[in-house]
């Protein structure tokens, strides 16, 4: 049984190690040989080498970047997850803003950046207000979708025992909404760091995305490439622990996909 668990494990682990394994060969063959120009693409080598010797910089910028994501990602899902709870318990309300809600998702939030660092200035509020935002679309979507596609029998079954809505909201709604959360809140991880890295070439003096812009404009593409990969690192790290989330939260799952 434990050989199985770990040859399943294996089989699911060794592809993905593969796959970047081969990039990484390919990439340093690329460099190498001079297919792609050093001055665009530095090899492995010296992205390695710029880790180490700037290692100092770039935690400083990475702590700054990883404060606006993954405080905008929290501050969007919980007012998304919110407001999904809100509008499904008070029906005119939803009535009235859901499809507020799903017009203003088509507007280009990154072009109010400018207003952003007019009216707060640059740093980490602009930042963290545009990762918030483009969060908040996703996991209210998402968990809308979920709370909507309920198991209707035991939602039923509660209202004859005289249930309030918030009891059947938590018993049976919620624990049904948890798939789609999660699929949402990787989603919303999956762009959050590329979303702080943008907002800080407008709005900021400090994080990734400003030394991938400063590093650029000076040449300096090891520094510049150490700086993007350190965010791809992050957003990896971020994915992890959302799925460590969903595999805890697995007795809800499980409940929710139940028929």
């Amino acid at each position: 049984m434990t050989r199985e668990l770990w040859m399943g494990r294996g089989a699911r682990i060794l592809p993905p190690v593969v796959l970047v394994a081969a990039l990484v060969a390919i990439w340093g063959w690329s460099a190498a040989t001079g297919l792609l120009p050093r001055w665009l693409l530095p090899g492995p080598g010296a992205v390695l080498h710029e880790f180490d010797v700037s290692r100092a910089v770039l935690l400083k910028h990475a702590q700054v970047t990883a404060t606006e994501a993954l405080g905008g990602c929290a501050i969007g899902s919980v007012l998304g997850v919110a407001a999904a709870m809100v509008m499904t318990l008070v029906a005119p309300l939803r009535q009235t803003l859901y499809a507020y809600a799903l017009a203003s998702r088509a507007l280009p939030l990154i072009v109010f950046t400018p207003v952003l660092v007019i009216v707060v200035g640059r740093g980490i509020v602009p930042v963290m207000v545009i990762v918030s935002v483009t969060t908040y679309f996703p996991v209210f979507l998402g968990m809308m979708r979920g709370l909507e596609r309920s198991n209707p029998d035991r939602m039923e079954l509660l209202y004859s025992l005289s249930a309030s809505p918030t009891q059947i909201l938590w018993k049976v709604q919620l624990p049904s909404a948890l798939p789609y959360l999660f699929a949402a809140l990787k989603v919303a991880a999956s762009t959050a760091f590329v979303n702080a890295l943008v907002t800080e070439w407008i709005a900021a003096n400090a994080g990734l995305g400003y030394l991938v812009m400063v590093s650029g404009q000076y040449f300096r593409l090891p520094l510049m490439w150490a700086a993007i990969f350190s965010a791809a690192l992050m957003t990896l790290a971020l994915l992890g622990l959302i799925l460590l989330a969903e595999r805890l939260a697995g007795r809800w799952t499980q409940q929710a996909t139940e028929v």
